[in-house]
């Protein structure tokens, strides 16, 4: 659960784009969530093209959790979901692959 709670924790922070590239990049390299590892991709990928086509503002912090970009919002609303099972990621990953705990 820590990397879906670090991705909203960094959400919610007003930084620069680059800022946010390097965060998600940070949890990307400690995930084994193969959905989550996609998203960040996604959304990583829509901030630098954003970020090279910018010719002004490229230094103003901003929050992700509040873009509108469908990339962006669709890794947030995963961690959202991920966080309020409360579920460590290890187990959020066995599920998705067919495991459940004994009954």
């Amino acid at each position: 659960m820590k990397s879906y709670e670090n991705i909203l924790k960094s959400a919610k922070e007003a930084k620069t784009i680059a800022s946010h590239i390097t965060a998600l990049g940070k949890v990307r390299a400690k995930t084994e969530d193969q959905v989550l590892l996609r998203k960040i991709d996604d959304a990583i990928s829509s901030l630098q093209s954003g970020h090279a086509k910018a010719t002004k503002g490229k230094s103003t912090p901003t929050c992700l959790d509040k873009a509108t970009d469908p990339s962006i919002k669709a890794l947030v609303e995963h961690c959202q979901k991920a966080v309020a099972t409360k579920k460590p990621e290890w187990q959020v990953i066995a599920e998705r692959n067919g495991w459940a705990p004994k009954t």
